[in-house]
């Protein structure tokens, strides 16, 4: 199984504290089956699961992808909101803690510039999906935005917004990287929201609200010659 960088950085440490307290404590410890149970066992099993949140697997996309047709998820999750925003479509996935953290380009382009927007941190869950999100969190917590531009120059942007725990999102790309539609560009630490949007509003939904979302392998929507529904 591939990991994400972030392992590292929250897993490894916890490793080298616990086997460095097991060494100090064992030799003392009298009766350690007993130990075992009630510290090692626990510990370990948290290890285990912390870790397999920063899973990062490869993905292929759907078989009905069709290369600058359809529009590939840019995280694992729920579709849970989408609306108008300046004449272009934004698209929402929240995600869970025990999602897949690492977030995909939705589309191929070039980065242009890359935000880091401070704010709040409110707890993220949507009880209704619907057309038009508006929720402390959507609106007010701290976010990465990576701002893009496809081969057309049209912008377009990714926003990695942060959740109530841990309060970490890193891009994985820079200013000036092209990247590859379901590239990885970076990961938000124990979940949250992506926000996307696309150009315009010529768009034909395929993923209904509260469907089960694979980042970079589940088809979003699809380019049309009609404006997107934006009806209930």
């Amino acid at each position: 199984m591939k990991f994400s960088k972030d392992v590292y950085i929250f897993v490894l440490p916890l490793l080298i504290l616990d086997i460095a307290w097991h060494i100090y404590s064992l030799p003392t410890i009298y009766n350690q089956w007993l130990y075992f149970f009630v510290i090692t066992f626990p510990t370990s099993v948290g290890l285990i699961l912390l870790a397999s949140l920063f899973r990062d697997p490869d993905r292929i996309p759907d078989s009905n992808y069709i290369e600058g047709k359809t529009i590939l998820s840019p995280a694992d999750g729920e579709l849970c909101g989408l609306e108008e925003e300046d004449g272009n479509t934004a698209i929402y996935v929240e995600m869970h803690y025990y999602n897949v953290h690492v977030s995909r380009a939705h589309l191929p382009g070039k980065v242009t510039k890359i935000t880091r927007g401070k704010g709040k941190h409110h707890l993220v869950y949507f009880i209704n999906k619907n057309l038009h999100p508006d929720t402390n969190a959507i609106r007010k917590n701290a976010r990465v935005i990576i701002d893009l531009e496809d081969n057309e120059g049209n912008p377009f942007k990714v926003f990695l917004i942060c959740g109530a725990f841990f309060r970490r999102a890193q891009p994985y790309v820079k200013v000036g990287d092209k990247i590859t539609e379901g590239q990885r560009i970076g990961v938000i630490a124990f979940g949250s929201t992506v926000k996307i949007t696309l150009p315009g509003k010529n768009y034909r939904m395929i993923a209904k609200f509260g469907d089960k979302l694979k980042g970079g392998k589940t088809i979003l929507c699809e380019r049309s010659n009609e404006p997107i529904i934006m009806e209930k």
